[in-house]
């Protein structure tokens, strides 16, 4: 294939900044991408002055990124056994892991469609939609959770496993190109072509657009590679031998967890501060999603390093794998660093750009102010869980996964809201934060100092 030798001397024998580079930047661009996309949802949405429609964008956005976990499930653990499987030179293999992660995560998609379908209005509550706010959640919900679930798992799923043989600029032009569709499309749904009052339909059907958009990029894409020892549409390629199952969906479950969990916590800080108005809430959604561009920038930098670090292990390349974590652990440190600084000092400036109402701005300043001291340590967690999914470790990045979303935040939500009021809820993120990181370096450095061991 015109492509192997250079996916493999990325693997194999570049230099290990270039090589970092080569496969997160596509990944980081693309996270950029989507978060620009997420922040125009809000941002158009906000200038309709309503409340109620930014809150619906926050209150959806949970349940939405579950859709994401569906991918993770089958395209984190097929990424991690497919480049463990090719640093072990077993590309049969990993084409079996492809195929079965293919499949299996498109069928997952659409039983989540389904789900939505059935248990959509007695949903709606539980994730914080109220009066005000439910008409706009249930709309949103029917385009991109329900009509719109297996291209939105599609999309991300194909992301992970294309990238993981080494194509990461294919990986990242596919789904950037879903969210530039979505930066564009937004604008003529929800103020030309759909009557006033349904701005967030107009942003639920062209993210729906352009995620199909994506998904059918990926499959003329995986098509024109038919030859390819990895990559496969070929649904008679599904194993379920060697251990595939096991090995996929292990590691690709605290994966799935982990954002699941993120979600569930958003779930309950939606809940808890819906007592103080769609202000709060809206303050909180514009919070988060400015948050998203230190927490995705990194997030992006570790997912594009797991093909290199799995591939490593997998060939017993101690050497690389490890000037591989510390280069990366210095990038998405330092990113986190630089991000707490620029989201304390400019916070008002920032919220006020995407809403300008002054009760949601003073919450959404102070929410991001508090949530801005997590980013440093978020990174550091985010590449040791990496590190341990890409080397099939289950147990640690189950732990891992569960700690900072669910185990710590959570509790700490309801105790802190007791003392601190709307505050104390968001308080909890970088208290959990802190307890995660002080763990996750005692699991991470434990495990390099037997790596060679493995």
């Amino acid at each position: 294939m015109e492509d192997t030798s250079r996916e493999t001397r990325i693997f194999e024998s570049d230099p290990v900044h270039q090589a970092v580079f080569e496969l997160a930047l596509p990944t980081i661009i693309t996270q950029l991408i989507n978060i620009v996309y997420n922040l125009a949802d809000t941002w158009y949405v906000g200038r309709t002055g309503n409340p109620a429609m930014v809150a619906a964008l926050s209150v959806c956005m949970p349940v939405y990124i579950i859709m994401a976990a569906v991918a993770n499930l089958f395209g984190i653990g097929g990424s991690s056994a497919i480049s463990r499987s090719l640093g072990q030179k077993k590309p049969e293999r990993a084409r079996h892991v492809f195929a079965f992660c293919l499949w299996f995560g498109l069928a997952a998609g659409a039983l989540y469609g389904i789900m939505m379908a059935v248990f959509r209005d007695a949903i709606i509550p539980v994730i914080g939609g109220d009066v005000q706010s439910a008409p706009y959640v249930r709309s949103y919900m029917f385009w991109t959770m329900m009509i719109g679930a297996i291209p939105t798992v599609g999309n991300v799923l194909c992301g992970h496993l294309v990238r993981s043989i080494g194509c990461a600029k294919e990986a990242g032009f596919g789904m950037s190109m879903g969210g530039v569709l979505n930066i564009v499309l937004d604008p003529l749904f929800m103020f030309v072509l759909l009557p006033e009052g349904q701005e967030v339909a107009g942003a639920a059907i062209a993210t729906l657009i352009s995620n199909s958009c994506a998904l059918i990029y990926f499959l003329i894409f995986l098509s024109k590679r038919r030859n390819d020892p990895v990559l496969t549409l070929n649904i008679r390629d599904v194993s379920t031998k060697d251990g595939i199952p096991g090995d996929v969906l292990m590691i690709g479950l605290p994966a799935a967890l982990q954002t699941t969990m993120a979600m569930v916590s958003n779930i309950f800080a939606n809940a808890l501060v819906k007592e103080y108005g769609s202000a709060a809430v809206a303050g909180m959604g514009v919070a988060k999603k400015i948050n998203t561009l230190s927490f995705n920038t990194n997030m992006g930098l570790t997912q594009g390093v797991l093909p290199l670090i799995g591939y490593c292990y997998g060939a017993k390349n101690w050497k690389r794998m490890k000037k591989t974590i510390s280069f990366t652990m210095v990038c998405a440190v330092s990113f986190g660093v630089l991000c707490t600084f620029l989201f304390r000092i400019f916070a008002p400036q920032l919220v006020v750009f995407f809403i300008d109402e002054a009760e949601s701005v003073a919450y959404g300043t102070q929410f991001l102010r508090i949530i801005a001291f997590a980013c440093a340590t978020t990174a550091f967690s985010y590449l040791s869980t990496t590190v341990f999914q890409a080397c099939g470790r289950r147990r640690a990045s189950f732990v891992l996964s569960i700690l900072r979303k669910g185990i710590f935040d959570i509790p700490a939500m309801f105790v802190f809201k007791h003392f601190l009021g709307a505050q104390g809820v968001v308080w909890a993120t970088p208290f959990a934060e802190v307890l995660s990181l002080i763990i996750a370096l005692i699991m991470f450095f434990r495990f390099m100092s037997h790596l060679e061991e493995a």
